[in-house]
């Protein structure tokens, strides 16, 4: 049901209020009534060029729709920017996922909205660990979806960390969580294909430092960080697949992608769960555990860890 209503046509959002001139000169008027100043304030900036890649020029400041007001930018990536907003309407910050002005992006990401709608329909209660979509809308040719704002990610965490891996309570407490976000999308035929520390974020952004293990050469002792609160959610579903549609040849970030991917042998549910337990050890050890860009090498130190490699896998592989 859900791929045929991909396939729909629909009325897509639209919000472009820039103001007119005559709007401009009167927000200018020093004095002006109270309400017209209000008013032009929230207006949106005038049209600028987006950059070489597509992606939406900003300054801070400046309003995303009258509704959201931009703070900062949180990241980047492929798929385009994400900026902290403040949500004039409900009076909270969210991180608003601004869309690359490319057919191919705009297109994932109508996808991804289908994705994320679907699996908040189904979340009844709360408990699914997956970010939860606030709204979306289209603004001068960037689709932007609009989360809750959330804290770092696992990556994120480790890495200002200097990689000092979490105590193995805490990744037992995050694998629970994460095991049951997957089976969640699981049950409702869902294949997330992305899995990996960068797409896993904590709730919360707060922290506690505590002594390090160990003395620097200067005789200092160094503090690592670890999380007040272990609750995390998972993100981009971008890459989501349903089990029984077309699937691409590759999908996964190499460190955490399943010998079956590699080998050209097909995938489905298990390549998610390959990548949770490559995500495991990695939080355990500060440390990813397959470091490789080539397929050789990856499946020999895949067998190194493992052991052999399936005879039935060996013979079917492309």
């Amino acid at each position: 049901m859900m791929e045929q209503e991909r396939t729909t046509k629909r009325r897509r959002l639209a919000w472009d209020v820039a103001p007119s001139e005559a709007e401009a000169q009167r927000a200018l008027v020093v004095g002006h009534e109270g309400a017209t100043a209000a008013a032009a304030k929230h207006v949106s900036p005038p049209r600028r060029d987006d950059d070489r890649e597509g992606h939406y020029v900003f300054n801070l400041g400046e309003n995303l729709t009258p509704r959201y007001k931009i703070l900062s930018k949180m990241g980047e990536g492929t798929f385009g920017r994400v900026l902290e907003c403040w949500d004039r309407q409900t009076q909270e910050r969210v991180a608003i996922k601004v869309v690359r002005s490319i057919r191919k992006y705009r297109d994932a990401a109508m996808i991804e909205i289908d994705v994320l709608q679907h699996l908040a329909k189904n979340d009844k209660g709360g408990s699914s660990h997956c970010v939860q979509i606030r709204n979306w809308f289209d603004y001068r040719n960037h689709i932007c979806i609009v989360f809750e704002k959330l804290g770092p990610s696992l990556f994120d965490f480790l890495k200002r960390n200097k990689y000092c891996p979490f105590p193995v309570d805490l990744v037992r407490e995050f694998g629970r969580q994460l095991l049951e976000s997957v089976a969640y999308m699981h049950d409702l035929r869902l294949i997330h294909t992305d899995l990996k520390p960068e797409n896993i974020l904590l709730v919360s952004s707060e922290f506690i430092k505590l002594p390090g293990y160990k003395r620097s050469s200067s005789g200092e002792m160094p503090f690592r960080c670890l999380p007040k609160s272990s609750a995390i959610k998972l993100i981009d579903f971008g890459s989501t697949a349903f089990d029984n549609q077309n699937h691409s040849s590759i999908v996964s970030t190499r460190h955490y992608r399943a010998p079956e991917v590699i080998l050209g042998l097909g995938w489905s549910y298990p390549c998610d769960m390959w990548s949770v337990g490559c995500i495991l050890v990695e939080l355990c050890t500060g440390e990813a555990l397959f470091q490789t860009h080539e397929n050789l090498e990856h499946l020999a130190m895949m067998e190194r860890a493992l052991g052999p490699l399936p005879e039935h896998m060996i013979r079917r592989a492309r």
